[in-house]
């Protein structure tokens, strides 16, 4: 499991970007592209300046798509963390989670490889019906500071076609120049199965059931339930197929 121990301003902060190291002027001119672009885009766009670490600029579509007061939007930079705040609540803590073991994955790389990566969530986010709905968000490096370090990220949001309730938020790692998709050995490095976790799981893969695993291994069915539902917690997935999937890619059962 990952450590809470920093924050993710905290992680920003490792960037120890100067301020002679960024140029807004350009940014400025940068930001109009995208401000253009963004009327053309039926996704929500949004960007975050890392050296100030606040919202840069959020995009109409935040109003048209999920009700937002259009006045939060155009005073993106000064609302704060409006965005984070609709986020479900449950999701924004998981999100912490992922930005921070992203972080440390990141600052594992060689300086020069460090903004070759997209992150592509899965989260729940409150619309203007008072209702949670399922969107898929981007991020990804856009602009570097003149030591190459990562100044202004941007996210682009769209309304998820799959509306099915989720458990946990989902998160997929790709490299934008080889396009391979990370298998998360940063966000899953430290994970531990405990040994009746391991043989429950194996049991779940041959086939049986929460009742039958229970008279097999001498439990109640409410203490095989507490274990699946560990095992799910601890690989961050749905379902147990995730999770049997997941445990093989990472050596957790044969």
């Amino acid at each position: 499991m990952i450590s809470n121990k920093i924050t993710p301003r905290e992680l920003w902060s490792k960037q120890q970007i100067s301020s002679s190291d960024v140029d807004y002027d350009l940014w400025n001119e940068k930001r109009n592209s995208i401000r253009e672009f963004s009327q053309m885009s039926s996704s929500c766009i949004f960007t975050v300046d890392v050296f100030k670490e606040r919202y840069d600029f959020a995009s109409d579509n935040f109003s048209r798509l999920l009700g937002y007061k259009s006045s939060w939007i155009k005073t993106i930079r000064k609302q704060g963390d409006v965005l984070e705040e609709r986020i479900h609540p449950d999701d924004r803590d998981q999100l912490v989670e992922y930005q921070i073991d992203h972080g440390n994955f990141i600052y594992s790389l060689p300086p020069e490889c460090r903004n070759d990566y997209q992150q592509i969530f899965q989260i729940r986010i409150f619309n203007e019906k008072q209702q949670y709905v399922n969107v898929i968000s981007r991020q990804q490096v856009i602009q570097k500071d003149r030591n190459n370090k990562a100044w202004i990220i941007m996210g682009v949001m769209d309304i998820s076609p799959d509306q099915m309730p989720l458990e946990r938020v989902k998160c997929t790692v790709i490299n934008k120049k080889t396009g391979e998709i990370i298998s998360s050995p940063f966000i899953y490095q430290d994970v531990q199965l405990t040994n009746r976790e391991k043989e429950i799981l194996l049991l779940i893969h041959r086939g049986y059931l929460s009742k039958e695993i229970a008279g097999r291994l001498n439990l109640s069915i409410y203490t095989v339930n507490n274990h699946r539902k560990n095992i799910l917690s601890k690989l961050k997935v749905n379902n147990a197929i995730e999770a049997l999937n997941l445990a093989k890619n990472l050596g957790l059962i044969g």
